[in-house]
């Protein structure tokens, strides 16, 4: 077994969280990285929380990004339209990146991120994240093995860590009709709009409103939708339309019927 291997296997063999962390940079540094963050949840949503893990990232950075960074650093975005590691910059050449984004990258560099990977990571009931390692300045491109190797240590490290951080709560039943108001608050449905589809009264959209507030402990329609897709209860309108497009190719205009 090589260096590498021994290093991935060492993550796969922790159960509690400071290990790993520290296992996880371990085989990192054999690319060269000291320093790395880590988002969760992986989700195109500016708005929604996330959790920053920082490992070696000035204090300073830290903060601002905290306070409103996340809302423009555009690797997490990226790495969600691609299905290999994205290398910066070279992999931002041809993105169309608002002037705030840039902005947040020049930042970035005076932080010394300059050159790094970003991977997306899954695991199950929908939990995501984004590994952000930081390659040292002036150091030679990593090739594609050394991608996937990088892309490996990231996932195998957020599949041990959520099940050593397991989801405590386990969601109250929903009934069909309150999955079915679940579903266009997801699409972005106002009460009237979801009333006039199902062919209910608004008052009742309400009802049912209130109830899966209650249910999935949330305050507004956002939260709602997220944390619905991270336990699994919905599916993004990316991956509908992904479904959508390989049922035309497949069977073009005459998909079968679902039922």
């Amino acid at each position: 077994m090589d260096e590498y291997s021994r290093r991935v296997e060492a993550i796969g063999a922790c159960t509690e969280v400071v290990p790993l962390r520290q296992a996880m940079m371990d085989a990192l540094a054999l690319f060269g990285v000291s320093q790395a963050y880590f988002l969760a949840p992986l989700t195109r949503d500016t708005r929604v929380p996330r959790i920053l893990t920082n490992w070696g990232m000035p204090w300073s950075w830290e903060k601002q990004y905290r306070e409103r960074l996340y809302q423009i650093d555009p690797l997490p975005l990226l790495v969600m339209d691609r299905p290999e590691p994205v290398y910066w910059p070279r992999d931002l050449a041809g993105a169309d990146l608002s002037v705030r984004q840039r902005r947040y990258l020049e930042i970035a560099a005076q932080y010394g991120m300059a050159r790094g990977v970003g991977v997306a990571c899954f695991a199950p009931a929908g939990r995501s994240g984004f590994l952000g390692a930081i390659l040292p300045e002036g150091g030679d491109e990593p090739d594609a093995a050394d991608l996937r190797r990088i892309q490996s240590v990231g996932q195998t490290a957020f599949r041990v860590y959520c099940n050593i951080v397991q989801y405590s709560e386990t969601l109250p039943a929903l009934s069909s009709r309150e999955m079915e108001v679940l579903y266009w608050i997801s699409r972005g449905k106002s009460n009237s709009v979801i009333a006039e589809i199902l062919g209910i009264s608004p008052s009742s959209v309400d009802v049912y409103v209130r109830r899966l507030f209650a249910k999935l402990d949330v305050t507004d329609r956002t939260t709602a939708s997220v944390k619905a897709m991270s336990h699994g209860l919905l599916v993004s309108g990316e991956y509908e339309r992904f479904v959508a497009d390989q049922r035309a190719l497949q069977y073009g205009e005459n998909p079968p019927r679902a039922d």
